[in-house]
């Protein structure tokens, strides 16, 4: 599970530079870098599916513990 709480910031951080150099510069990872930058991707890859089957299943109005920075959905598509 870590590593999904891994990748969300950096999803939404303000720094600068690819997604790639973000992931291996990141030093609080708890799980391996490769790991998180291949969640980022094929998240990333796979955005617009991701959106719709969230939305249908309407997953995030069903769990509300779910923090807004997890949202993938929305960070994704940004």
């Amino acid at each position: 599970m870590s590593l999904y709480y891994d990748a969300a910031p950096l999803l939404v951080s303000k720094e600068s530079g690819s997604l790639k150099s973000r992931v291996f510069r990141a030093k609080n990872l708890k799980s391996p870098p490769t790991q998180v930058f291949a969640l980022l991707t094929e998240a990333s890859k796979w955005s617009e599916i991701l959106t719709e089957v969230i939305e249908k299943c309407r997953l995030l109005q069903q769990e509300r513990k779910v923090p807004s920075q997890y949202d993938l959905r929305v960070q994704l598509t940004d």
